[in-house]
């Protein structure tokens, strides 16, 4: 075997064992994925991790390079943090469980709508006029060009040109706890039988019990994080 080939399969190895929490994010899911280990991509084909030998790029505007680092449509540098990853579809998934776009956006938390560029973000302070002639107000209500006024839902996206994004939500059993990240709150479920419905409608119980839209039951994995459907609110 050569030397390059053994320094590889050591790296991701190293990978697997120090980060089997993280493997589990996208168990769900068949979209591709890169994360970052000792300055170097990691990229996520289905189960499989091999080291990323070039820039590669994701839909969206997204350039993944070798070196740990990834650019949105010609925007700046970032640096992938130790464990988290970037899926596909533009989200991130941290090492606690929530995620986000990596894309610019806007997002109501916590009843305060944040506007996100970069990577950045930034509360609103006063009223935002988008392309298409929506104002959004930092309290979150607004006003459409055909005279619709609502207010945004908690954990609402949408992109810069005022387009609505379905959130992504993350269900995690650590050291024996169910986790939730539902819109973009995190979440313990105090009791064993404590259960959470999600947007997508399938439940979870807090011992790890999965209950699907259609009936159907699973149960979580010590460590395993899966990704299902946040909120899409129109607007």
């Amino acid at each position: 075997m050569k030397a390059t080939t053994l320094r590889i399969l050591v790296v991701i190895l190293f990978f697997l064992e120090a980060n089997a929490v993280l493997l589990f994010a996208q168990a769900n899911s068949s979209l591709e994925a890169v994360t970052c280990l000792t300055n170097r991509t990691l990229l996520q084909r289905g189960a499989g991790w091999t080291l990323l030998e070039s820039p590669m790029t994701m839909p969206g505007g997204i350039k993944v390079f070798t070196n740990g680092t990834y650019q949105v449509n010609e925007g700046k540098n970032r640096h992938l943090e130790a464990g988290q990853l970037l899926r596909a579809d533009g989200f991130l998934l941290n090492t606690d469980g929530s995620a986000m776009p990596a894309f610019d956006h806007i997002v109501m938390s916590n009843g305060k709508v944040m506007v996100f560029k970069d990577g950045e973000g930034e509360g609103l302070t006063t009223a935002l006029t988008l392309p298409d002639g929506s104002i959004i107000n930092p309290d979150g209500s607004y006003s459409r060009p055909y005279l619709r006024r609502s207010r945004l839902v908690d954990g609402q996206l949408l992109t810069l040109e005022g387009a609505s994004i379905t959130g992504l939500d993350t269900i995690t059993l650590r050291d024996g706890k169910v986790v939730v990240c539902k819109s973009g709150r995190l979440i313990q479920l105090e009791s064993p039988l404590q259960t959470m419905g999600m947007y997508d409608g399938s439940r979870v119980r807090g011992d790890g019990l999965l209950t699907s839209r259609d009936g159907t039951t699973s149960k979580l994995a010590e460590g395993q994080t899966i990704t299902v459907e946040g909120v899409r609110a129109e607007w």
